[in-house]
């Protein structure tokens, strides 16, 4: 038993008005590699009197002086670090994610404000988004492995969730494994950072969704969620050989 018993994969999504984009709504964003140690990119001039001419260097942020409260030498054009910022880089790719919340308090009278005063990102609508990844495809494929793909279904981990195929939307809704321990924040609205796809999930799979959520972030569960975990646990490690116990929820 997985949780695709509990819900079918017909019973996992309903259609979405891609142009309006809500909690439960599947989006495309641009979802970044995270390193352990974060990678500076020190960018300095080329030749103290060209501002467009630069060199570069790409290294790990591991030095105490790296983020410090240092004096730069000479400005770079278009780019504006302070004395305690740094530039930095790392891997990024188009996934699918999953809205989770887009409302925020916006206190409509200090919009102005804001504005006027070079603050307005203060009051930017922002979308909090659990990106998606893929599963395994042939005995060698990139992505989350077969084992590990059956464990997920059964609710064992508490930081992924289970996205079976959308035969609607086959091409954009592959099987996927969404993971609260990569969530995500993107600041405005433009379609070079979110679009929507078109699908969203159902009101029963969003609820499960957003219970796995609260547990991944607070250890609390609720306790129609324990339940399903515990009856997927019980009918996973009984279909399963002993070496599967070790398995901890």
């Amino acid at each position: 038993m997985s949780i695709l018993e509990y819900l079918s994969a017909a019973e996992y999504y309903i259609a979405a008005n891609p142009a309006n984009i809500e909690p439960g709504h599947f989006c495309w964003i641009v979802s970044p590699h995270i390193d352990p140690i974060p990678r500076i990119l020190y960018v300095e001039r080329d030749n103290p009197k060209e501002h467009e001419r630069v060199r570069f260097s790409l290294r790990e942020a591991n030095s105490s002086n790296d983020l410090s409260l240092t004096e730069r030498v000479l400005p770079v054009k278009n780019l504006s670090p302070r004395s305690n910022e740094e530039l930095l880089t790392q891997k990024a790719k188009r996934r699918r994610g999953i809205v989770l919340a887009t409302n925020l308090d916006v206190d409509s009278d200090l919009v102005k404000i804001l504005k006027q005063r070079g603050k307005k990102h203060l009051h930017q609508p922002h979308f909090f988004v659990v990106p998606c990844y893929s599963t395994q495809i042939g005995e060698y494929g990139t992505g989350f492995p077969p084992e590990m793909t059956q464990r997920i279904q059964c609710l064992l981990y508490k930081q992924y969730f289970y996205c079976p195929e959308y035969l609607k939307l086959r091409r954009e809704l592959k099987e996927t494994i969404a993971r609260f321990d990569r969530i995500q924040v993107i600041i405005g609205d433009s379609p070079h950072a979110i679009s929507g796809v078109g699908a969203s999930l159902s009101e029963a799979a969003f609820a499960v969704f957003r219970a796995m959520v609260l547990f991944c972030l607070t250890g609390q569960e609720e306790a129609e969620l324990g339940e399903l975990r515990e009856l997927l646990r019980e009918t996973y490690l009984s279909a399963s050989s002993p070496q599967t116990l070790l398995i901890k929820s």
